[in-house]
């Protein structure tokens, strides 16, 4: 009975409002009401996106190729004779970096002595199962910074020889970039 009464003098009040404020009110409730209402249904993206690729795309690109390349390492170093078991970490400068594919159109316009050139590229699309995406040319992996490894023969020169060059020759680095030590 109270909350039907109170009810009752809010009706009353609003009645007794000057006709812009029960405008204002009902455009603020309409307004609410729409955004309850959007919040039910999700939004449909209708503007077709191109699929590029962003940082934290290539920051996971370059981690997976960090921890793929330890691995590897992990995996073929202790085949060498001497290393036993081992751990490996790499270090890499920069991300993954993906070139697209690109038409280039160049126009000529001659204008009496006068010659200009105009360039115009765009991003080649694919269209993969109704989905468009940028068309990659080249992906450009990080560069290997360094590499530690340490392993149970470390303490042993001509293991840490024989290491240093498969890891050299492996990755292309310097042996200056590599560190080999022994496990506790």
């Amino acid at each position: 009975m109270l909350l039907k009464s109170k009810v009752e003098g809010k009706i009353k009040a609003l009645k007794k409002l000057p006709m812009k404020t029960k405008i204002v009110i009902a455009v603020g409730l309409a307004g609410i009401l729409l955004i309850f209402v959007s919040e039910m249904f999700p939004a449909k993206n209708t503007a077709e996106s191109k699929s590029i690729p962003t940082e934290s795309v290539a920051t996971d690109d370059t981690d997976s190729y960090k921890k793929q390349i330890e691995k590897e390492l992990k995996d073929v170093l202790s085949q060498v004779r001497g290393v036993g078991e081992c751990e490996v970490m790499v270090t890499v400068e920069g991300t993954t970096e993906y070139v697209y594919a690109e038409n280039l159109t160049k126009s000529t316009d001659n204008n009496g002595d006068r010659t200009s050139d105009r360039y115009e590229n765009e991003i080649v699309i694919t269209d993969n199962d109704s989905k468009k995406e940028a068309l990659v040319r080249k992906i450009i992996k990080p560069q290997i910074c360094g590499v530690v490894i340490v392993c149970e023969g470390g303490g042993d020169i001509k293991v840490n020889e024989r290491v240093l060059k498969a890891v050299s020759t492996v990755l292309g680095i310097s042996s200056s970039k590599i560190c080999v030590e022994g496990r506790k």
